[in-house]
């Protein structure tokens, strides 16, 4: 009787811990950082090496991090608290930790739910358990640049444009010949890191982004326009972002009259900033200039470009590419 008792007795409180387990609530994980704490599998913690920093990262629909040995990514979907992570892709460089980075390999690849509450994640499959914290916020910034617009600045090389470089569309995209500014196209998945409005208008345009290269701290890229990628806007990193600043050189005709707009980027006022010479011009269908404008606009400290109404160009430093 006593056995019986002792019984039920024991089989309540497991009952009741069972019930006391909490639930997975799931959360937001797109474009969040994550540091691994602490890893159980089947039962045991896996024991890492004290200076290892392993981390995970959720964009959208995608995940990375670096393991103790290698860098590892693949996709993932979530529904409700639910979670599935794709088959991980990794780096091949061998260390002393493989087999503790294959466990945590095994962990996130069999993930079937999650959690998220305050600063810790963690993630819960029927072999084990991973545990992270909310990675620093320094850490996770220079994180986000290095994959992120750090990486996109990668595409851009310095452009050697003497003491003013003078851009000029391209016409006729499907025939660029020597023009100078043909570029490297910008891959979608980096689209993420210009603002959301210069998105808008290249998505509804057609044609390619190319990243050109960078001159006196901006970064130039053909982008699309009437005809295409025909036109020359610059960009300059701000935080996390490439920001528009300026579509500086552009050209379109249209029932005989044709619009063209070059630029230069040069020091005008000599104080260490770069500045933006445009030059306008309206032409009828016989070569004939109807309308003409030449506009300076300085770079101040705070790295706003304003147009100065009284600059003195000289026009005949300025002349626009026959195009």
């Amino acid at each position: 009787m006593k056995n019986t008792v002792f019984f039920c007795f024991a089989m309540g409180i497991l009952a009741l811990l069972a019930s006391c387990k909490p639930e997975p609530v799931g959360g937001e994980l797109a474009n969040t950082y994550w540091t691994l704490s602490a890893a159980k599998l089947d039962g045991k913690t896996i024991q890492f090496p004290k200076a290892a920093d392993i981390n995970l990262v959720f964009s959208e629909g995608k995940f990375s991090g670096k393991a103790p040995c290698n860098s590892y990514f693949g996709e993932y979907s979530t529904k409700g608290s639910a979670i599935e992570l794709g088959e991980i892709g990794a780096t091949k460089r061998a260390c002393s930790e493989l087999e503790q980075e294959n466990a945590l390999f095994t962990l996130l690849s069999k993930a079937t739910s999650y959690s998220i509450k305050g600063d810790k994640l963690e993630v819960f499959g029927p072999t084990g358990q991973l545990s992270f914290f909310k990675m620093k916020k320094e850490k996770a910034e220079a994180l986000r640049y290095t994959q992120g617009v750090g990486k996109l600045e990668k595409l851009f090389p310095e452009l050697d444009g003497g003491d003013a470089l003078h851009l000029f569309p391209l016409l006729r995209v499907d025939n660029p010949g020597n023009y100078p500014y043909q570029g490297t196209v910008v891959d979608t998945s980096f689209y993420p890191y210009f603002s959301s409005e210069i998105r808008e208008i290249w998505q509804g345009g057609g044609g390619d982004v190319l990243a050109v290269g960078q001159y006196g701290g901006f970064f130039i890229c053909r982008v699309p326009g009437r005809y295409v990628s025909s036109d020359i806007a610059i960009f300059k990193v701000q935080g996390s972002e490439m920001q528009h600043i300026e579509t500086t050189a552009w050209a379109w005709c249209d029932e005989g009259w044709c619009n063209q707009q070059d630029a230069w980027l040069t020091d005008h006022d000599g104080d260490g900033r770069t500045d933006i010479i445009k030059h306008y011009t309206l032409t009828d269908d016989r070569g004939k200039i109807k309308e003409e404008r030449y506009t300076l606009l300085l770079q101040n400290e705070a790295n706003e470009l304003l147009p100065d109404p009284a600059a003195n160009l000289d026009k005949g430093k300025y002349r626009m590419a026959r195009i």
